[in-house]
């Protein structure tokens, strides 16, 4: 009975997370202004490499279920990634619309295999390319990283797993020129405070206790 009502609060908790991130998405949508063009020297040593777009698609699938392996580790720890990554999604779509910006990335108007297929269609389904900086790719990688670092009693094969992937679609994000260096950086930042400095707040640790007892 335990482990279905333990089941009921992961299911609810990211389901939760992903209509969050949704109404974001479409909220954020409305109100954003003419964006900025963002960039620096840096980013034209980045080479475009399509055969990440693979990598860089895996983000939700891959995290999806990187979350209930840390659910199953540490509610805890789980418990204070949800939060973070709210609390890090508030921010980061409050400067989408504050600070709207855009990146310059290759123009892809036909393609030959799959590669490039999937290239092209990611490219169109996120057409114009906004709601740059932060990069909510890398935020989410970033507290995931972060999360099962803490988490002491998962596997070594497993937490590097995680690591390894999620390093991957950071990386990711610049290969396939939807994001730039400032993008990461500024997503770093913003984990950061969000995943340290909010977890020492007495409301942050009384809210996480209060749901560890509900669950």
């Amino acid at each position: 009975m335990k482990k279905i009502i333990d089941l009921k609060f992961y299911f609810i908790t990211a389901l939760g997370l992903l209509t969050i991130s949704a109404f974001f998405y479409f909220f954020v949508k409305l109100l954003e202004g003419e964006p900025n063009l963002i960039g620096g020297p840096i980013d034209n040593y980045i080479p475009f490499l399509p055969i990440f777009i693979i990598i860089y698609n895996l983000w939700y699938p891959f995290n999806i279920l990187a979350l209930y392996y840390i659910f199953k580790d540490n509610i805890s720890i789980y418990i204070k990634t949800i939060i973070s990554l709210i609390f890090c999604y508030i921010i980061s779509n409050s400067i989408f619309i504050l600070y709207p910006t855009t990146v310059n990335r290759p123009v892809i108007e036909s393609y030959n295999n799959i590669i490039e297929y999937i290239t092209y269609m990611t490219f169109k389904i996120d057409t114009p390319a906004t709601r740059c900086f932060p990069s909510n790719h890398c935020i989410l990688c970033f507290i995931i990283i972060f999360s099962v670092l803490g988490i002491k009693n998962m596997s070594k094969w497993k937490k590097g797993i995680i690591i390894a992937i999620n390093t991957l679609i950071i990386l990711s994000t610049l290969f396939v020129k939807q994001h730039v260096v400032y993008d990461v950086i500024g997503s770093l930042i913003i984990t950061l405070t969000c995943f340290y400095i909010l977890s020492k707040f007495k409301f942050f640790k009384y809210l996480e206790k209060k749901l560890v007892s509900v669950s």
